[in-house]
């Protein structure tokens, strides 16, 4: 089935790319050829065979959304369009909860009719806002935290201050308290040895801490960019 569907420059090179995942489905949304990269990205052994089964079948985090992928791959053979995506899940070598920007594309034969679709996966660089007022355009977004230091709970209120929000705009986005909010605060700062938000903010650029997303505000979804 690979050798009749896929030119072998077009496996050579799927093949020989380490950081994009790539996958060609047939027009019935069953897999017929996945490189190595996109296995990482979908979190299962690189062994795994995927040729014929679909996405459903397929024991990996994103299979809850076959029927949107699938709906996509109508509407990329019947219209020859390209459509891009965020996909948010857990997901990637940190099997950890990120976007990913993917790619549905026509597939055609030398009689340019449609025979499946062509998937890229990659990953999503984001600017943090702390990033972008600094100037370091080249410090992208992570979604994994940079350390234990502190809690899943104290990041969320350090992400929010480096954002500029006041402590009560803190609370209302996480949903507690204004006393919640400075008592995560009064924690940070017993573990910094610092008493201002500004100083704790400085201590977070120092170390590093500030391109970090908590997993708070990652909600899993796929969203559609373009069709």
């Amino acid at each position: 089935m690979k050798g009749n569907l896929i030119p072998e420059k077009l496996i050579n090179m799927f093949e020989k790319d380490k950081v994009v995942g790539w996958a060609i489905k047939d027009t019935q949304s069953n897999f017929v050829y996945v490189n190595e990269a996109l296995k990482i990205w979908q979190t299962i052994s690189p062994d795994y065979n995927y040729e014929g089964r679909n996405i459903r079948d397929v024991p990996v985090p994103v299979a809850e959304f076959a029927d949107l992928f699938a709906e996509q791959e109508r509407y990329v053979e019947s219209t020859g369009k390209a459509v891009r995506a965020i996909t948010t899940h857990i997901q990637g070598k940190e099997k950890i909860m990120q976007p990913a920007y993917n790619i549905q594309e026509p597939l055609f034969d030398e009689n340019n009719v449609c025979i499946g679709t062509v998937i890229s996966v990659r990953h999503v660089k984001i600017i943090t806002p702390t990033a972008l007022l600094s100037g370091k355009i080249n410090q992208h977004a992570t979604f994994q935290a940079p350390s234990d230091f502190f809690t899943e709970k104290e990041w969320e209120v350090v992400y929010l201050l480096q954002c500029n929000l006041s402590l009560k705009e803190i609370g209302n986005v996480l949903g507690i308290t204004l006393d919640a909010v400075n008592g995560r605060l009064r924690s940070c700062y017993r573990k910094t040895h610092i008493n201002s938000a500004a100083s704790l903010i400085e201590f977070c650029e120092s170390q590093n801490f500030d391109n970090y997303i908590p997993l708070f505000f990652l909600k899993k979804g796929h969203i559609i960019i373009s069709g």
